[in-house]
C-alpha cells in the first residue's frame, strides 16, 4: 500500500496554487473532495480566492459530506466554515447549505464545558442568506439574534444590518432595550442600528452615552460618529464641551473624527492647537483617518507645529509620516 503523504506537504502544495485562478480548478476540485478537513478547507479558500463559481455544486457536496458525523469528520468545523464562506463571498445561491449551516450546532470537548465550534459558521450562513435575498431570512435572523453563542449573536446583528430592511431596526431597538449578558452584543446592535437607521436613531442611541458600562457608552459614541450625520455630530460635540475631565473628552475624539464631516475636522484641529496636550494627542490619533488626504494632513501638521511640543510632533510623525 502506498504511503500517504503528510498533510503538511499537501497543504504546502495547495498554497503554491494560490493566484493561479481557473487553470487549477480541476486540482482544487480534487482536493476539495479530500476526506481530510484541513485539506478540503484550504481548497475551499483557494476556490473562493479565485472566484470559481463553477465549482458551486462540488462545494455544496463537500459541505454536506462533512455534515455527516460532523464531530468526527470535521473537528473544529473548519471545512464546513470555509466552504460556507466561499459560497457566501462568491455570491452563490446556495440556500440548502446556508439553511443547514445556520441551524448547525457542533459541541466539542474542551476544558470545562463542551465548546460550540459552529458559531461563526452560523453567522456566515446568515450573511449568505441575506446576500441571496432568501425570502424568510428575517425569521432566521431573529432566531440567531438570541443564539446561545454571543459570537453568533454579533454576526446576526451584522447580517440584519446588511439586509437593509426597516424591520431590522425594530429588532435592534428591542435587543438593545432588553440587553444582553455580553455587552459586546449590545454594542454591536448599537452600531448596526446606526448603520441601518442613520439620523432616525440619533436620540435613541444618544441615551446610551450615559450607560454605566464603558463598553456600551463607547459603542454608542462610535455609532453616532459612524452615522456621518450633522445632528449626531452635534450631540458628540456638545457632550465634549459639557465635559471637564480630559479623560472623558479623549473618549469622544475618535467618534467625532469618524463622522468625516468638515465641522468635525475643524473642531479637532482646534483641539490639537489649543487643548491640554494629552487631549490634543488623542485628537491627533483620532485624525489619523485623514493621513492619505493631503489637504487635511497639511492642516493637521500645521496645528501640531503650532504647539511646539516634542512629544506631539513625535506622535504625528509616528502616525502620519
Amino acid at each position: 500500500m502506498a504511503k500517504q503523504r503528510p498533510i503538511e506537504q499537501t497543504l504546502k502544495e495547495l498554497s503554491n496554487l494560490s493566484g493561479m485562478g481557473a487553470a487549477v480548478a480541476s486540482e482544487l476540485q480534487k482536493h476539495l473532495a479530500s476526506k481530510i478537513n484541513l485539506v478540503a478547507a484550504k481548497a475551499a479558500d483557494l476556490i473562493r480566492e479565485a472566484d470559481l463559481k463553477s465549482l458551486q455544486p462540488q462545494l455544496c457536496e463537500g459541505f454536506f459530506r462533512f455534515m455527516k458525523d460532523a464531530g468526527t469528520t470535521d473537528k473544529g468545523c473548519g471545512a464546513k466554515q470555509a466552504i460556507a464562506n466561499a459560497l457566501y463571498e462568491m455570491g452563490c445561491d446556495a440556500h440548502e447549505v446556508f439553511l443547514a449551516g445556520i441551524h448547525h450546532i457542533q459541541k466539542e470537548a474542551a476544558w470545562g464545558k463542551p465548546v460550540d465550534t459552529a458559531a461563526e459558521m452560523r453567522g456566515i450562513c446568515a450573511l449568505g442568506l441575506v446576500r441571496m435575498a432568501y425570502r424568510d431570512v428575517m425569521s432566521e435572523l431573529v432566531s440567531l439574534l438570541v443564539d446561545e453563542s454571543h459570537q453568533a449573536r454579533i454576526m446576526a446583528a451584522r447580517a440584519i444590518a446588511y439586509s437593509g430592511r426597516d424591520e431590522g431596526a425594530l429588532l435592534f431597538r428591542l435587543k438593545i432595550l432588553t440587553g444582553d449578558v455580553v455587552e459586546d452584543v449590545t454594542g454591536e446592535c448599537l452600531l448596526a442600528l446606526a448603520n441601518l437607521s442613520r439620523g432616525r436613531a440619533i436620540s435613541f442611541i444618544a441615551k446610551y452615552l450615559d450607560s454605566p458600562s464603558p463598553t456600551i457608552a463607547e459603542a454608542a459614541a462610535l455609532a453616532l460618529g459612524e452615522m456621518r450625520d450633522e445632528g449626531a455630530l452635534t450631540v458628540l460635540i456638545e457632550r465634549w464641551l459639557g465635559e471637564v475631565l480630559g479623560e472623558v473628552r479623549k473618549s469622544f475624539a475618535l467618534p467625532i473624527s469618524l463622522s468625516r464631516l468638515p465641522r468635525s475636522l475643524e473642531f479637532l484641529l482646534n483641539v490639537v492647537a489649543s487643548e491640554a496636550e494629552p487631549v490634543a494627542a488623542a485628537a491627533v490619533e483620532a485624525l489619523v483617518i485623514y493621513r492619505h488626504v493631503d489637504t487635511a494632513r497639511v492642516r493637521i501638521e500645521s496645528a501640531v507645529a503650532s504647539r511646539n511640543s516634542v512629544d506631539l510632533r513625535a506622535q504625528y510623525e509616528k502616525l502620519f509620516v
